[in-house]
């Protein structure tokens, strides 16, 4: 491993690479170094304010790929971004070749990280159980709109979320890996996290849809009011009747869980709040 600097702030890399082409956005003031995926990304300050620059091509520390891969992944995700403009998704800026790779910016956001990596789960324990239940409803209304372009989502988990605590606003992020469907299981263990994974994931050669994806949103509400992990009804604060629609969409059994990301939706909006507090 070696130690660079980019605006006094450390890179870690496994070779030498020039990052000088970042100064085309302005000055560095943060660094996020330690992706597996084989992405370095770095937040920018310059004459257009700040950005978010996640760019492929060097030598990542935890990365054992090869990097024309990421450059090939990152290239094609950018496609994901433009496709699926919401509200509720960073906004992509723009896409270019540099320094031998390539480079998505973004719209800076200080929304803060909910992944379970970035231990930062107070952020949402200090939301009230309403807003909680809200910025669930929000993950699910991007996926029904995702659904209704024909896309399938890929790698989605709790660090795909980020939440801004003052608005309850979510932004999604990292949704580099969704697909166009129809989609089929072509690895057998797929990418993702296990507390996300529905059964398909793990099955060569099974459809990955919507209804696959109703199973990490499922486990998407045990982030924001339970606990994503045992996904228990001791851990939950919500109410019984979002636990159940919940429940129903972590169904091992594909035709058990709800048919559509519509439906969830629906289902999650039609479900009493927590008993005492306001909708």
């Amino acid at each position: 491993m070696i130690v660079t600097e980019l605006d006094g702030i450390p890179v870690r890399l496994r070779a030498p690479h020039d990052l000088s082409f970042l100064a085309r956005w302005g000055t560095v003031f943060a660094v996020l170094d330690q992706q597996d995926s084989g992405n370095l990304c770095f937040g920018v300050d310059g004459r257009a304010g700040r950005v978010f620059v996640k760019y492929a091509g060097a030598p990542t520390e935890r990365y054992d790929g090869a990097a024309e891969t990421a450059v090939a992944n990152l290239r094609r995700s950018a496609e994901v971004y433009r496709a699926l403009a919401h509200p509720s998704l960073v906004t992509l800026r723009e896409a270019a070749d540099v320094g031998g790779g390539h480079a998505l910016v973004f719209d800076w956001t200080d929304a803060t990280p909910v992944g379970r990596q970035y231990e930062r789960s107070h952020v949402v324990r200090s939301l009230g159980l309403t807003a909680r239940a809200a910025a669930v409803q929000q993950i699910y209304d991007f996926h029904v709109h995702a659904a209704g372009h024909g896309w399938v989502a890929i790698d989605l988990y709790d660090g795909s979320v980020m939440l801004d605590a003052n608005s309850g606003r979510v932004v999604l992020c990292d949704l580099d890996l969704y697909e166009r469907g129809p989609a089929v299981n072509r690895m057998g263990r797929m990418w993702g996290s296990t507390r996300f994974m529905s059964p398909e994931e793990y099955q060569l050669g099974a459809p990955i849809d919507e209804v696959t994806n109703i199973f990490a949103l499922g486990a998407l509400a045990h982030t924001f009011l339970g606990d994503d992990a045992t996904k228990s009804r001791e851990a939950w604060v919500g109410s019984d009747a979002l636990f159940e629609v919940a429940a129903r969409a972590m169904a091992p059994v594909r035709e058990a869980r709800w048919q559509s990301v519509e439906a969830l939706a629906e289902a999650w909006r039609d479900a009493e709040p927590p008993r005492g507090l306001p909708r």
